[in-house]
């Protein structure tokens, strides 16, 4: 009892002490007109830096020495208000109440300081409290205290959302690519890439990012087309009158900076690179580029720079704001690791061991333009051109039954491939946004845009060699085991969406929205792929095969090119497949207040769409006597209600319910069927692919505490007719194609966490805090597995049912962050960020006897730290995949063993860099 009294009278003296000599001010600030709460406005001490942000309430509290101040308030929208003669004495709190006039009252002086930062942890908090739809949200200052290097690494934060490894994007709920959509700026995005439908996330750099909805439940506004999440970015735009800054870092991977690095042949540091096709006679051996890859040399760092700037212009009462980012990267990974396959049985069909040299490299551009006029008036264009070049030389050693199958030969594990893969992208978008308010209560929003994506495969380079016992010899098995492979996509896409919005009045929700979205998407896609044929089995060195692939070769009569069409006339025309849809949709949304508590909001969506795909290639079944027998036409439409309820228990306790239906359409590279080859499988389209049907429904409690302080928990459940799945049909060929394969079922539960551990300020007003965050997702999933009569594929599976592919029971997403915020910008932001799957499926067992193979859950450890030394300069060190986990597929055989599929390691990677605001 007297240890207790001694320490709270010694903790009292301290911090009478500490505080003794300074004083606080604290206090609130609204807008007057509607008495809310000013949300992100300014309040500091005149001539200074010292003061704060308002939070989510509008309170602040800041401490300053004893003295007379005057003291300033700016909110974008609203005058500027100054106290003059602000007596603060030591040990005291002064508390004022602030009320703001909007900009319309003038005054004979009005100082404007920027516009509201949408990047900040308490606005978007403070949106989505707001908002009678469910939102979830992350934004750049969030991104950058977590170390998030682009938009995929971004919603992998978010609560249900995980990443499959060797999967391009994201699961979330369960539901892969196919269920999902890609936005920016609330207008559709295409995809690069022939075998995704959404556009690869990691294309957009946190450098371009302003914030990221994720929208797991869909109303009329949305494009039908989903049922796990439409992920919306922001890109970023200007806040200040003003800003110029300059970034680099430097960074290596463990397992990669001492290796042997090799690049293919025609490959550089930039990725620019030939799209074109260099053979025009199969006699010609016209290739540009050699078979052997070269050796990297120089240090293998990981260099990103990044340079942002723009600034705002006065045009008479309206205002110009311009944005510029500029933006590079590389990264360079070497992997070693395993890749099987086996039988029911445990019988090898393939084992081997490899090295891998990964290496990315990208440049990002981005312009915009805003100009803001009248009351709340915008139009605004943003062009952005991203290009993302992933360059990579595999080595793999061992048996395969398509080389020597006989596995008690010693030499049958010393078969070799090698695959050197460039895939080069681009994206390039327009948009031009406008907001019109046509008077007090009637507002038009139109946007467009016009966007180009291109994805190139340009002279993929496979080798396969079996070992005689003296020596390698070429396969001769197949003349495709020997092949350089060529493909272009161009895809172009235009997308319209303009609505006409009244809002009753100013103090309810009360509006009505009627608009029309239009989108058009047309695809283009061609390959060629040129193998060489080996009468017999000749020599080869694995370190110089130019010395057999070239033009004596053919003369000679060693080897003939052919391609898929083989050597006749028609021999040099690429496979093909072209897709056009167009989607037109008529949308009405009405939401109104049925109480002061009760808000509902009601919307419908009729779409019609048209898709056409066509194509040429050695899979279809064409009949020269009947005109586009190579060409599927879908024309269906589809009604879509959907209904939000927001129920505010109090100001901070809110419970939301969602309800929708949606579609899911077969993607163009489903239905065609081309054939796409790779070292473990092959896969083709299904012309007779069928839509999903999905509903979704969710239920959410949220509770806000204070500034970025939150507790919500989430309950859904989706259904899904004719759900679509990519198997292995019935063949000898290891060859997957997509069907459909009945229904399926998924139902969770969400927990999001943001808390506050502690929060102190101390005599020389350095700021100490400690956050934590925490999301937690639990998902059931169950799908029917069934051979569907509508298809002539065979799929046989081995079990009638089975949990969603890609579907991770559990997800744990955490953070803590500690942060020290100081004078003149001296800081540091600490932060450890934790990510954990559990076991989900990652290819369905099937034919009859194959088990499911399975990815094996990991953990993942990352540690960021950031150094303000300045207002202008910080430092940053980042170590990523600190815990550095087995990547691993495994498979059950009848004996109830596990065998592994695939396993390797990423390394860990660390990264120093800086900051420079001039």
């Amino acid at each position: 009892m007297h240890s207790k009294f001694i320490l709270t009278v010694l903790f009292a003296s301290m911090a009478y002490f500490s505080f003794g000599q300074k004083g606080i001010i604290s206090g609130h600030v609204k807008e007057k007109l509607s008495g809310e709460d000013a949300i992100g406005a300014n309040v500091v001490i005149d001539g200074t830096s010292i003061g704060s942000t308002t939070d989510i309430s509008g309170n602040f509290s800041f401490t300053v020495d004893a003295g007379t101040y005057r003291l300033t308030t700016t909110y974008i929208g609203f005058q500027k208000l100054t106290v003059d003669s602000l007596i603060v004495k030591a040990g005291e709190e002064v508390k004022i109440e602030l009320q703001l006039d909007s900009e319309d009252k003038q005054l004979q002086e009005v100082v404007i300081t920027g516009t509201a930062d949408k990047t900040s942890e308490s606005f978007l908090l403070v949106e989505r409290k707001n908002a009678v739809e469910f939102i979830q949200n992350i934004g750049a200052i969030e991104l950058s205290r977590k170390g998030v290097s682009n938009a995929e690494a971004a919603v992998t934060q978010v609560t249900g959302v995980s990443k499959q490894e060797g999967v391009k994007n994201v699961f979330v709920r369960g539901l892969g690519d196919r269920y999902n959509s890609t936005s920016l700026n609330n207008l559709p995005l295409p995809s690069e890439d022939p075998e995704y439908k959404n556009i690869t996330l990691d294309f957009f750099s946190s450098d371009i990012i302003n914030s990221i909805d994720v929208n797991k439940t869909f109303g009329a506004n949305i494009f039908g087309d989903v049922t796990g999440a439409n992920v919306n970015i922001i890109s970023k735009k200007l806040f200040e009158d003003k800003e110029f800054k300059v970034s680099a870092s430097l960074g290596v991977n463990s397992q990669t900076v001492s290796q042997d690095f090799y690049r293919a042949d025609g490959t550089n540091f930039l990725g620019t690179t030939n799209r074109n096709v260099p053979i025009s006679n199969l006699r010609d051996y016209s290739f540009d580029h050699s078979f052997q890859p070269s050796k990297v040399s120089g240090p293998l760092t990981n260099l990103n720079l990044s340079l942002s700037g723009g600034k705002t212009f006065s045009v008479g009462q309206n205002t110009i704001r311009t944005f510029l980012v500029a933006a590079m990267g590389n990264d360079y990974l070497f992997k070693k690791g395993q890749v099987r396959q086996v039988s029911p049985t445990g019988g090898i069909r393939q084992d081997f061991n490899y090295s891998k040299s990964d290496y990315n490299a990208s440049q990002i551009a981005l312009a915009s333009v805003a100009y803001e006029f009248g009351e709340g008036n915008s139009i605004y264009y943003n062009a952005i051109y991203i290009h993302d070049n992933k360059q990579s030389v595999g080595n793999y050693e061992g048996f395969t039954v398509n080389g020597n199958d006989d596995i008690t030969d010693p030499n049958a594990y010393k078969s070799f491939v090698r695959r050197q893969q460039q895939n080069n992208n681009s994206l390039l978008v327009n948009q031009l946004i406008s907001a019109i308010n046509l008077s007090q209560n009637l507002k038009l929003d139109v946007g467009g845009s016009f966007n180009v994506a291109h994805g190139d495969e340009p002279d993929r380079r496979s080798s396969f060699y079996v070992f005689d016992g003296d020596g390698y010899r070429v396969n001769t098995n197949s003349p495709a085991f020997n092949h350089r492979f060529y493909s272009s996509l161009k895809e172009n896409d235009i997308a319209a969406n303009a609505s006409l919005t009244y809002k009753f009045d100013e103090e309810s929700n009360n509006k009505i929205t009627i608009g029309y979205n239009l989108r058009n998407t047309s695809r283009d896609f061609e390959a060629t792929q040129f193998n060489f044929d080996f009468p017999t089995a000749v020599s080869v060195s694995v370190n110089d095969p130019d010395a057999l692939f070239n033009q004596q070769s053919i003369d000679n009569g060693t080897f003939e090119m052919e391609t898929g069409r083989g050597t006749g006339s028609k021999a040099l025309n690429p496979f093909t497949y072209t897709g056009d849809r167009t989607i037109h949709a008529a949308i009405a949304n009405v939401v109104f207040d049925v109480t002061s508590r009760l808000t509902v909001n009601v919307g419908a969506r009729y779409e019609k769409i048209r898709q056409e795909v066509g194509w040429d290639t050695n899979l279809d079944e064409r009949n020269p006597n009947i005109r586009n027998d190579n060409t599927e036409v879908r024309e269906p439409s589809y009604f879509l209600p959907s209904l939000n309820i927001k129920y505010s228990i109090s100001d901070d306790n809110i419970v939301r319910l969602a309800s929708s239906k949606s579609y899911t359409m077969p993607q163009f590279k489903e239905v065609a069927p081309f054939y796409y080859e790779d070292v473990n499988v092959s896969s083709f389209g299904n012309p007779k692919l069928l839509p999903a049907e999905n509903f979704n429904v969710d239920l959410r409690y949220e509770h806000y505490f204070a500034n970025k302080e939150l507790i919500a928990v989430t309950v859904f459940y989706k259904k899904i007719e004719n759900a679509i799945n990519r198997v292995q049909v019935a063949s000898a060929a290891n060859e997957l194609s997509y069907v459909n394969t009945g229904n399926a079922d998924a139902a969770g539960v969400e927990l999001e966490v943001r808390k506050g551990l502690y929060s102190t300020i101390n005599k020389n007003d350095k700021n100490t805090s400690l956050d934590v965050g925490l999301n937690v997702s639990y998902l059931y999933s169950k799908q029917d597995l069934k051979d569907v009569s509508t298809d002539d594929l065979a799929f046989q599976p081995t079990n009638k049912t089975s949990a969603l592919e890609g579907a991770s029971p559990w997800l744990v997403n955490s953070d803590v962050t500690f942060n020290t915020q100081g004078q003149k910008g001296r800081s540091l932001t600490t932060a450890l960020v934790f990510n954990f799957f559990s076991d989900r499926i990652y290819s369905i067992g099937a034919p009859v006897g194959n088990q499911h193979i399975y990815e094996n859950g990991i953990p993942r450890l990352d540690f960021i730290s950031k150094l303000g030394l300045s207002e202008k300069l910080s430092l940053s060190l980042n170590v990523r995949n600190i815990l550095n986990p087995n990547y691993r597929l495994t498979k059950k055989i009848d004996s109830g063993a596990n065998e592994i599929i695939s396993d390797y390691r990423k390394g860990i990677t660390t990264s120093l860099g800086f900051t420079y605001k001039f």
